[in-house]
């Protein structure tokens, strides 16, 4: 239905017709003035004051036009441009009067377009409506779309350009006229598919091919469609084939008309879907509750993580028990509405921030907000570790989530314990041990201190597993270990390298003797009476020590020697020690008379 074909009305009628569509239109975030031909103002909508709120208050039926505009730029020009106010009063009305296709321009912050659309016999229309915008071509393309103007303009274009889909209907309640988005949403061929239809056809049609897994949607859109179609006033929602969802609302104006606004609402129907299931899967015994703010209570109440946001003045406005118990905040405190600083003055009063690093102290006590997301962790006096995150809300404030991860932390520490260390007897492993023996390396070479390595071999160890078990040899290897621990000195390291093998690396070391000397203190404690699950076991050593520089300046060439020389001292008999380098008879070092086992 075309701006010729509307019914022909002049004044209140023409206003007592159009205010259903301005209502319909205010859904869809679409402000509207309607003007009569001596541009005198009949009616405008919600939106209209909400783009344009200096009109609140001011406004009313009969109002020259020129006296909106004087409102307008009255608020929008400075002093310097105030001089040519009546100029621009006089432009504005031009253009009202000529303007063909829509325009772009800033206001108070918002990006607006605006249409002004000629009403035959009853004056015009103006419609804004907020967008972004994007050029191409050096043509503006809004909201609107890009429209094209002329003595033959058909006004109802502009509503095939909206993202929902509109309906007219007749006092028959038969369709008089649809949008595209209407087309497209009820999969229709043409708009003309729609004429004379009641909308109850025109949904069935829509679902004439898709019944099949979906027949319950269909029924129940149908029921749906029975009990509302009888009136108009209240929205509700329709199931659509391919999981869609339209939310219907209509008005009716004096004579008859329904006037419907279609809007998907699928993305919406998705959303509350995964909160079903999200609910149902953590409260399977628990229904959905109703209102919004409910389920965002209950939801908060229920969160593993705490919640905080502070609004724009810094006032805390919501605080889950959660972010209470994690914080240790008193509810008395939280229930009061307290400023964020009050807050912070109450733990640091407390001693919350004792083990925390100075630089977020310092952040702390600016105010400890920014207005840039920001992750950190620290540690609380009790122990437990919460990762603090914050989110800067649009227009002010921020919303911080409190996670404790004091497990999480401690499972990565085992981890990177089990990744360094040897599972039974906690000594570093072979891949640690040589990181730190290239690293002393590293120092000796750049004039540091000596050092010595031992290779430390069990004698005798596999009839103990084959005699008494596995369980009995690894109380046996531990034992080994915590011995060689209490006999080492500080600084010094303890590795197992796998099976009955393990290494010490021994610093400041400048020649055999105190090499020997540790070597002897652990044969010692090895030969120590061992007692393992009722067993009484004895437990002897092969040792071979490789001493930097002489053995090698190279880690592995100095562990491969001390290998050797264990396997030397394993030669003479049970729990002997061997320096790589030295003579079998005992005589002075001769690298060359080395015999390597």
């Amino acid at each position: 239905m075309s701006a010729q074909e509307l019914p022909v009305h002049g004044g209140p009628e023409a206003a007592a017709l159009l205010r259903p569509v301005a209502d319909a239109l205010d859904g869809l975030g679409v402000a509207v003035c309607l003007f009569d031909e001596g541009d005198t103002v009949l009616l405008w909508n919600r939106s209209f004051l909400r783009f344009f709120p200096q009109h609140a208050g001011h406004v009313q039926v009969g109002e020259p036009y020129a006296a909106n505009l004087r409102r307008f730029y009255e608020g929008r020009l400075d002093a310097r441009e105030m001089p040519a106010i009546e100029r621009y009063i006089a432009e504005g009305l031009a253009r009202h009067h000529a303007q063909q296709r829509p325009f772009v321009f800033e206001h108070e912050g918002r990006s607006l377009c605006v249409a002004s659309l000629p009403l035959p016999g009853v004056g015009r229309i103006r419609l804004w409506k907020e967008q972004e915008t994007a050029e191409r071509g050096g043509e503006v393309i809004s909201a609107f779309g890009s429209l094209s103007g002329g003595p033959e303009f058909d006004g109802t274009v502009l509503f095939d350009h909206v993202a929902d889909g509109v309906m007219v209907t007749g006092s028959d309640d038969r369709i008089l006229w649809v949008n595209e988005p209407f087309v497209a949403m009820y999969g229709l061929p043409h708009r003309r598919a729609a004429h004379g239809l009641r909308f109850e056809q025109a949904y069935r049609q829509a679902w004439a091919e898709h019944r099949g897994d979906e027949r319950a949607l269909f029924d129940e859109g149908i029921a749906i469609l029975e009990e509302n179609m009888r009136f108009a006033g209240a929205p509700f929602e329709l199931p659509l084939p391919g999981a869609r969802w339209s939310r219907v609302i209509a008005q009716r104006s004096p004579d008859g008309k329904g006037f419907h606004a279609h809007v998907d609402i699928t993305m919406l129907k998705r959303q509350q879907q995964l909160l079903r299931a999200a609910e149902r899967r953590a409260r399977a015994s628990e229904a959905l509750l109703r209102q919004k703010s409910a389920v965002l209570e209950a939801t908060l109440e229920r969160m593993e993580q705490g919640i905080m946001m502070v609004n724009a003045e810094r006032v805390v406005e919501v605080c889950n028990r959660r972010a209470m118990q994690l914080l240790d905040l008193p509810e008395a405190l939280m229930a009061s509405r307290p400023s964020f600083q009050q807050v912070l003055d109450h733990q640091m009063a407390k001693g919350e921030f004792s083990s925390t690093p100075a630089d977020v102290m310092d952040f702390i006590r600016s105010g400890g907000i920014l207005d840039t997301v920001q992750r950190y962790e620290r540690q609380r006096p009790d122990g437990s570790v919460i990762e603090i995150f914050s989110v800067p809300i649009e227009g002010g404030g921020v919303v911080r989530t409190y996670t404790d991860i004091t497990e999480r932390r401690r499972s990565e520490e085992r981890i990177r314990h089990l990744a360094r260390h040897d599972g039974l007897t906690s000594l570093v492993n072979r891949e640690v041990f040589l990181e730190h023996l290239r690293t002393a390396s590293t120092a000796a070479a750049q004039g540091g201190e000596a050092f010595a390595v031992h290779y430390i071999d069990i004698d005798h160890f596999k009839p103990i597993n084959d005699r008494f078990g596995h369980a009995v040899g690894d109380q046996v290897l531990i034992a080994v270990a915590q011995r060689m621990r209490q006999v080492s000195g500080p600084g010094e390291v303890l590795a197992r390298l796998g099976g009955d093998e393990f290494a010490v690396l021994q610093h400041q070391v400048r020649d055999a003797a105190p090499a020997r000397r540790l070597a002897e203190r652990i044969l010692s404690a090895l030969a120590e009476p061992l007692r393992v699950e009722g067993h009484a076991l004895t437990v002897a050593a092969s040792i071979g020590i490789a001493l930097y520089p002489h053995a090698g300046r190279d880690p592995d060439l100095l562990l491969r020697h001390a290998d050797s020389a264990m396997y030397a001292a394993k030669a003479q008999g049970v729990a002997g020690v061997r320096v790589f380098g030295e003579c079998l008879n005992g005589a002075d070092p001769d690298p060359a008379a080395w015999i390597s086992p």
